[in-house]
């Protein structure tokens, strides 16, 4: 999931185009919101605080939970991948918008969780989410190279258990009955030379998206 994050987390200051800072200038301000995999809460912290939210984080880990409590309406502990958690999700529904950054990779079916996340939407509610493309071009330089190699964070984070391009990131929002509005790239990887580029070939360049989409 999304850890810890070093200082406190303010999107102004980093580059125009990091997911973290693209993705938390879509949350509208005042919305009743549904943070997936929240970690310590430091972007609940700032939703609460600066974009004056209704923050509910969800986190599968107790302790990061306990932190993130400090920052959220309410904070609820379980595996997005059990029904039990979104039992309690629903409980605490409806949500003007869900967040999930860096969540979907790691779930075991995260075309079922897309269908969840819209059952708690209400109706024209926001879905942020974000993943990272593993049709980025360092990714398929290294396969050309025979390499594949899990990490401990990355696209090759030894978590993930499912992964998108940008075209398949955006079916799989698509089918879960949800409306693309806006869609986006970080194209982190040592390319600032040829950013235009990206424009034209986002799922070679592409580092992570983020796509809202609407109910």
């Amino acid at each position: 999931m999304k850890y810890s994050y070093p200082g406190e987390f303010n999107p102004d200051k980093l580059k125009p185009t990091n997911i973290d800072r693209l993705s938390t200038s879509l949350v509208p301000a005042k919305s009743k919101l549904l943070e997936l995999g929240c970690a310590t809460g430091f972007m609940s912290k700032y939703f609460t605080q600066v974009k004056q939210c209704q923050v509910f984080g969800v986190e599968i880990d107790p302790e990061m939970a306990k932190i993130a409590a400090k920052s959220c309406e309410n904070i609820l502990i379980g595996d997005l991948d059990q029904p039990q958690t979104w039992s309690k999700i629903q409980a605490v529904s409806p949500f003007d918008v869900v967040f999930a950054s860096a969540i979907i990779e790691h779930l075991k079916d995260p075309w079922n969780t897309l269908q969840l996340i819209k059952q708690v939407l209400k109706p024209q509610g926001v879905l942020i989410i974000t993943t990272s493309n593993i049709a980025h071009w360092r990714m398929r330089l290294n396969l050309t190279l025979g390499r594949w190699q899990y990490q401990d964070y990355g696209t090759l984070d030894n978590t993930h258990l499912r992964f998108f391009t940008y075209d398949t990131f955006q079916q799989a929002v698509i089918q879960a009955g949800f409306i693309i509005e806006h869609i986006a790239i970080d194209p982190a990887g040592g390319i600032k030379y040829f950013n235009w580029l990206a424009r034209h070939f986002p799922n070679f360049y592409a580092h992570q998206i983020v796509i809202k989409a609407r109910c």
